[in-house]
């Protein structure tokens, strides 16, 4: 079922969407927020299918077999598994040269294309480079780099822009000045996920703690015992350092109005003193390494000891 229908419609990218030229066969929709990119695409799909002019009316029996996901021209995939194998492209092929069965068109959403595999995306190319009359096709990504450029190249590119708080307290029911919202920065996913982890608070009060207390090599092993706890939270960890750490860099540069967390504005502000910009900075690409890292299975209870120590290293190296 399609959800967040209401914050859709009134989106500015979708709005900005429907009215520019739809011309085009193929799509890719790019966002890291793969919640909203997922029902983005099937309110996109909506708007493709619907049988009355003010599309999507969200009357017609076409649009109400899309918001069940059951309209038999919306065709998504992969169907069994995650990445996007060859044998999803040959599920496409085998479907797109035939004929709608309740519609004048058909569409293909993929979702994960970010996960797709070399082969499956050379066996896309031929399709976009010479797609049925009336068929459409949606690629959804969170990750542009993974994708080919000759799969780039041959769709119309629309990469979503970050919700507002006011979306995500809507979407969520979380009240909009929570400290979520700091750290989700616009990604419903992150804001879904984080607003129902129980360990939340405590990580977020740990991390700070962390960047207040924690003076030496000494100390390490105490406050990374605590951010490694969980295997499960370090992406959680990450994206409340790096939060926190971009708004540091906000108060060095006298920024002030740019700073999300603000509930805990002049905490941020004392600890600003102990580092320079070129050390937040550093800091900043250290947590998008690590962050890459991740990919890699590496082990995580390393990863945050290695970060924690070179916040350490680099806060005295780059001294005033």
């Amino acid at each position: 079922m399609i959800e967040y229908s209401n914050i859709i419609l009134n989106n500015k990218d979708y709005i900005n969407l429907i009215h520019s030229d739809v011309n085009a066969s193929s799509f890719m929709f790019i966002s890291e927020d793969e919640v909203f990119l997922r029902n983005f695409s099937y309110m996109f799909a909506k708007f493709l299918l619907c049988e009355n002019n003010s599309r999507p009316c969200g009357n017609c029996i076409s649009c109400k077999k899309v918001d069940m996901l059951s309209h038999s021209d919306m065709i998504l995939l992969p169907k069994t598994h995650k990445n996007v194998l060859v044998e999803d492209i040959k599920t496409l092929i085998e479907n797109i040269y035939l004929a709608p069965l309740e519609s004048d068109r058909k569409v293909f959403i993929i979702d994960n294309f970010s996960l797709a595999t070399t082969g499956a995306q050379n066996k896309l190319l031929k399709i976009l480079e010479e797609p049925p009359k009336n068929s459409y096709i949606i690629l959804n990504v969170t990750s542009e780099s993974k994708v080919l450029n000759t799969i780039k190249s041959r769709c119309k590119k629309l990469r979503l822009s970050h919700l507002s708080n006011k979306e995500l307290s809507q979407a969520t029911s979380i009240n909009p000045d929570s400290e979520v919202f700091s750290i989700a920065q616009g990604n419903l996913t992150k804001a879904l996920r984080y607003g129902g982890d129980e360990d939340f608070a405590n990580l977020y009060s740990s991390c700070l703690q962390t960047l207040q207390d924690m003076k030496d090599s000494k100390q390490l092993i105490k406050y990374s015992s605590i951010l490694s706890k969980n295997k499960e939270d370090i992406d959680l960890v990450l994206d409340i350092l790096e939060s926190m750490f971009n708004d540091l860099l906000y108060i060095r540069l006298n920024k002030d109005n740019f700073v999300k967390n603000t509930h805990i504005s002049s905490t941020l502000k004392q600890i600003s003193s102990e580092y320079t910009s070129s050390s937040i900075d550093y800091i900043l690409k250290k947590i998008i390494e690590t962050r890459k890292s991740l990919d890699f299975n590496c082990n995580y209870t390393f990863l945050i000891d290695a970060l924690l120590l070179y916040i350490l290293e680099v806060k005295f190296l780059c001294k005033e």
